[in-house]
């Protein structure tokens, strides 16, 4: 089986690839977009315009074999109806938005690292809807996404960023571990967990399993 791995510009889809073969799955990329900036516009744009965009890619990937879709960008996702999307395609699609409930029910305070408003709202409504109690403090940075694209070295970024400041934030205030909210995020993990006294969670570790079982 094959997945076709849709994400938000061309470095996030590649990711996404390369964490499912990493895990023996068969996956093809199709970006929809080609920058964080591009992206983000894209994600406040006609819903109709961006359901449509995202269902050619997903008929694309059909006729190139793929089963399975795994839509690998956090706030794309937010923006999208997915099980419309799934129904009107025939096809499964997963997201990350399916890993974040599991965490709200472990954890009363959570803090969400995000790349826009978009991705940080959609996080947080499906945190309450796993757990109504759970209190979400959230961070949306851009400028670490396109850190990423741009190929700076994670404890560089971790330095030019502000991310420092903001762990202190969110143990200010009692979060009990860091989500990253981001599909790039993956990148300055190992950096993070060095640096933070609190658990970092990546949905990226679960979703292999999720498509496998999609």
């Amino acid at each position: 089986m094959k997945t076709a791995v849709i994400a938000g510009t061309l470095v996030d889809t590649r990711m996404g690839t390369e964490l499912l073969e990493g895990h023996g799955l068969k996956a093809e990329g199709y970006p929809a977009g080609r920058t964080p900036t591009e992206q983000s516009l894209f994600q406040i744009g006609p819903a109709e315009e961006r359901c449509a965009a995202v269902g050619r890619l997903i008929e694309e990937g059909k006729r190139s074999g793929c089963s399975r879709v795994l839509i690998y960008c956090n706030s794309l996702s937010a923006t999208l109806d997915v099980p419309a999307l799934s129904k009107e395609h025939s096809i499964p699609v997963v997201t990350p938005m399916d890993v974040y409930g599991s965490y709200a029910r472990k954890y009363s305070r959570l803090g969400v690292l995000t790349a826009n408003s978009q991705g940080a709202s959609g996080i947080e409504k499906a945190m309450l809807a796993a757990s109504p109690g759970t209190i979400v403090f959230t961070a949306a940075n851009l400028a670490l996404t396109q850190g990423i694209e741009d190929g700076i070295p994670p404890e560089e970024l971790l330095e030019t960023r502000g991310i420092g400041p903001l762990l202190t934030y969110f143990q200010t205030n009692g979060a009990e571990a860091v989500v990253l909210g981001c599909t790039h995020f993956p990148y300055i993990k190992e950096a993070l967990r060095k640096v933070s006294e609190l658990p970092v969670l990546d949905p990226g570790e679960t979703l292999p399993e999720l498509v496998r079982r999609a």
